[in-house]
């Protein structure tokens, strides 16, 4: 029988074994994050709000750059590397996490009671394998990428979703320092529709009391608040539909965020159509788009373009809308098909080298298009079954982020046709957010997904450069402000970082309400639409 100290000598060696693993062989980035959730509170409690949908893609976490599968691959396979003390020990570090993070999934799926479908070996292998694509790579950037505005002056003003330039930048402003609530406004009901701001009016669109019946639709409004005092201006009710969306739970009947070019404010409210007033409210038109009978309800942002407004809604049934709108008339000028597929990202308008490109993140493909015409330029396929991120612009690429936990990846502009052989520089199958859009900032992209995981990425290679955890999920999409950026959480927790090659959180501040809509910032105030409110936060006048 071994002796005590023999035993304790066999216990140093396996000890100091793993330690030298560990230190040769370190986890990625990802894989350090999977083996802190294993105990985090603040995952377990995201975890616990996570439908079957999402938890299909959350099993699949486990599907890092190195795990244990790939580890063995790469290092002459599973007899090798249990062969090896050191190997081994890397090895089985690698396992026990991702055995642990799956029995955490069969609990969730549990609770659903499902059958998780990792159970499959075929399946889970085949998640394990495609950690290792990283797509194509090509050549560097040669084309500038500009914003197109959506009118003159909008550089001064937050003229549409996401900024004037509609890539989440902050142009002339800063954050307030103290976070005074300067005014707040209770809004007639539901709506994920994000502030717009130009001059002293802000315009949101919103429900009104939704009826006992499902089958009568509210009151869908657009509204303009006065941004000094929050006072109520002007408010348009639209056309009744014929027949009522059948909606997401998290979804409402006027999450489309409006455009407007300083003279009129356009909205598209589903099956109450696309209406138009002008910007003292006088209502100018109003055009039926026909039903959209999406699975989940519309949520597509339309944008300006010269005269044009254009609005593209992917549907699962009914029909899907890609069409364009004289702004002054309502009057239809271009339409073309687009398949029946589950899409709500908004189209991104940007100037590539001496041409003007309509881009837009849909399902399976990236489109660029003419937005004069509608007429297809180039395609790029590769994005997940689901896509509701935008476009982001950047370092002369461009970036489609999809899919809960889904594709990343960067494609470099200026091609025609199928061009994703060509034009895809790198390519991350894993880590891409389902609702909340990207943010590019001096050679990094910052995302942060549903479930709150917040990343910093190399723009130009795709290499994760850190990770964080935040509390809670998100629906909101990161902004910049100078050095530093935002995003709140569905609960209202406001977290400000800097940008840099480190996270370095510089401060919290509690709404105490539900956030979903990007908020918009101008002139040193932040203003922000809630479930039920808008509110301005700026530093009070000594």
């Amino acid at each position: 029988m071994p002796s005590a100290s023999l035993k304790i000598a066999c216990l140093l060696l396996c000890l100091c074994t793993s330690l030298r693993a560990a230190e040769l062989y370190e986890f990625s980035l990802a894989l350090k994050s999977l083996e802190q959730d294993l105990t985090s509170q603040d995952y377990h409690a995201v975890l616990a709000t996570m439908i079957p949908t999402d938890l299909r893609a959350e099993w699949q976490r486990v599907a890092t750059a190195d795990n244990y599968h790939l580890f063995a691959k790469q290092h002459g396979g599973v007899e090798a590397v249990l062969a090896n003390p050191d190997l081994k020990a890397a090895y089985t570090r690698r396992k026990d996490v991702a055995d642990k993070f799956l029995q955490l999934m069969t609990e969730a799926y549990a609770a659903k009671k499902q059958k998780p479908p990792f159970v499959n070996p075929e399946l889970l292998l085949k998640a394990l394998e495609s950690a290792d694509r990283r797509g194509t790579a090509g050549n560097q950037p040669t084309l500038a990428i500009e914003p197109i505005l959506p009118a003159p002056g909008a550089d001064e003003q937050w003229a549409a979703l996401r900024g004037p330039t509609q890539q989440g930048h902050v142009l002339h402003s800063a954050l307030p320092k103290t976070w005074d609530t300067l005014w707040k406004v209770s809004l007639p009901g539901r709506g994920n529709s994000a502030p717009v701001v130009w001059g002293d009016r802000i315009f949101v669109t919103s429900e009104g009391p939704r009826p006992e019946s499902a089958k009568e639709s509210p009151e869908r409004f657009l509204l303009a608040f006065d941004r000094r005092d929050g006072r109520l201006l002007w408010k348009y009710t639209a056309p009744q539909p014929k027949e009522v969306e059948t909606l997401y739970w998290k979804n409402t009947f006027a999450s489309s965020t409006v455009a407007t070019d300083g003279e009129r404010v356009i909205a598209f409210l589903g099956n109450s159509g696309l209406v138009c007033c002008d910007i003292d409210g006088k209502p100018l038109w109003q055009t039926d788009l026909g039903l959209f009978p999406t699975m989940h309800g519309p949520g597509t942002t339309p944008v300006l373009y010269g005269d044009l407004v254009i609005v593209v809604q992917d549907q699962t049934k009914g029909t899907s809308l890609f069409a364009a709108y004289d702004k002054r008339t309502g009057e239809k000028r271009w339409q073309h098909e687009r398949k029946n597929q589950p899409g709500w990202s908004s189209p991104v308008l940007l100037r590539v080298g001496s041409r003007d490109e309509l881009i837009y993140n849909g399902v399976h493909v990236v489109h660029g298009y003419d937005p004069a015409t509608g007429e297809e330029l180039w395609r790029v396929n590769g994005s997940s079954e689901e896509a509701i991120p935008m476009i982001v612009s950047g370092g002369g690429l461009l970036y489609s982020s999809s899919g809960r936990n889904g594709p990343i990846f960067a494609i470099r502009p200026g091609g025609n046709g199928d061009i994703t052989e060509s034009h895809v520089v790198w390519r991350n199958e894993r880590g891409g957010p389902h609702v909340p859009t990207p943010v590019w900032r001096d050679g990094r992209l910052y995302l942060v997904n549903d479930t709150g995981i917040l990343n910093c990425l190399d723009a130009a290679t795709g290499a994760m450069i850190w990770q964080h955890r935040l509390r809670g999920r998100f629906s909101m999409s990161p902004l910049v402000i100078g050095e530093e950026l935002l995003v709140i959480s569905e609960e209202g927790r406001a977290t400000l970082f800097r940008a840099s090659d480190t996270f370095e959180a510089i401060a919290e501040h509690a709404l105490e309400e539900s956030v979903l809509a990007t908020p918009a910032v101008l002139d040193g105030r932040l203003y922000i639409r809630t479930t039920d409110s808008l509110l301005c936060i700026g530093d009070k006048a000594p």
